[in-house]
């Protein structure tokens, strides 16, 4: 009996280590690397999935770049109906496992029960901790439809080394699907999304419109084979789109965060570099009923400024650090982190939700104090 036994063991350890399980096998997945959200115009909800073709290789015996991947979408009236429609258009079993980008159209993250989409797309496993959250301009399965590879092999290490370039530069902010979904519910600040849109439509002609609806373009020098451009942030409130920043308000608010160390600043027509000296403080003044936003910040920089060129560069500065928070009061957001200072003064949570935070945010003073000395001064 014994020896039966440790027989039938036996066989079921060399079936398993066989891979008697063909369904999970690599050639059996769908493997989706970026996953697009968007409202159609009869009203469905549409998800589209770019997956890479596993095992196809060029004459060189590497990974293919933008032709060894494939687009598949599926349509419902709700997110669980098309997901299944997903997964009937991919011929694989599909995996989430290795996602990099999550994409929603700016017309989808402006709708009133976007927040609601949002609590349903993190039940998806894998999706909420591993995806980058892009707010695209147009569709995004059009804007999933160009994605390509331009200078590595394989499409999800292009699109984590791309990002991670921009948002160390401040072009653009370090947000995760999980960033916006855990923020879009607090009483405190409040979450950012990346900016992404198509080159040819950034750079087509627009008729003049309010700053915040339409943001001024990136730097139009800029020469790229990239069709996908990833530049500015996407500002929630209450789990919606409320507004975007362009590219330079965006480092400026990266700055305020404390996401950025070092940047590039343009003091009439001469750039200068400048490092932060300990992260920015935010800090909120609560006295008589009137609320003040004070930030302080000091930093240093490489270049040789005498005083009068350093106080004139302190106060060119603030005045853009102030704009920024003034452009964020107008849409009603806070993503510079004001409110958690600010509750901090509060002994109860029921108390600091009483203070209705966000009307007196809107309208709240703004202090910048920026101090800018030589490195070669220490």
């Amino acid at each position: 009996m014994r020896a039966r036994s440790l027989m039938t063991l036996l066989l079921g350890a060399a079936l398993l280590l066989s891979g008697c399980r063909v369904s999970g096998e690599v050639e059996n997945q769908a493997y989706v690397l970026v996953l697009g959200v968007d409202r159609l115009e009869d009203g469905s909800l549409e998800l589209t999935a770019r997956v890479p073709q596993i095992g196809k290789s060029d004459d060189s015996g590497e990974q293919p770049g933008g032709g060894g991947y494939l687009v598949f979408s599926g349509s419902g009236d709700g997110y669980a109906q098309a997901k299944e429609a997903l997964e009937q258009a991919t011929p694989r079993q599909m995996n989430l496992s290795h996602i990099e980008m999550l994409v929603a159209s700016e017309n989808l993250a402006r709708e009133a029960d976007f927040g609601a989409l949002i609590a349903q797309l993190s039940e998806t496993p894998h999706l909420y901790t591993t995806a980058r959250f892009v707010v695209c301009e147009g569709s995004a399965r059009s804007f999933i439809e160009a994605q390509e590879t331009v200078i590595g092999t394989r499409l999800s290490s292009e699109i984590n080394a791309m990002l991670n370039h921009f948002a160390e530069h401040g072009y653009i902010p370090d947000s995760s699907f999980a960033d916006v979904y855990y923020m879009a519910g607090s009483i405190y600040s409040d979450p950012v999304a990346i900016r992404g849109f198509m080159a040819a439509a950034e750079e087509a002609s627009k008729p003049a419109a309010a700053l915040i609806d339409t943001p001024a373009p990136i730097n139009e020098n800029i020469s790229s084979p990239m069709r996908q451009r990833f530049s500015g942030a996407a500002l929630f409130r209450d789990g919606r789109l409320a507004g975007l920043l362009d590219v330079g308000q965006t480092r400026l608010m990266n700055l305020i965060r404390g996401t950025i160390t070092a940047f590039p600043f343009d003091c009439d027509g001469k750039i200068y570099t400048l490092t932060t000296e300990g992260a920015a403080t935010r800090t909120v003044k609560l006295e008589d009923g009137h609320v003040t936003l004070a930030l302080r910040m000091r930093l240093s920089t490489l270049d040789e400024v005498c005083d009068e060129d350093a106080r004139r560069l302190e106060a060119a500065l603030a005045e853009a650090l102030a704009t920024v928070v003034y452009t964020c009061q107008t849409l009603g957001t806070d993503p510079f982190g004001f409110a958690e200072s600010a509750a901090g003064q509060f002994l109860t949570v029921e108390q600091w939700q009483a203070f209705s935070w966000r009307e007196r945010y809107a309208g709240a003073a703004v202090d910048v104090d920026v101090e800018v000395h030589s490195a070669s001064e220490d």
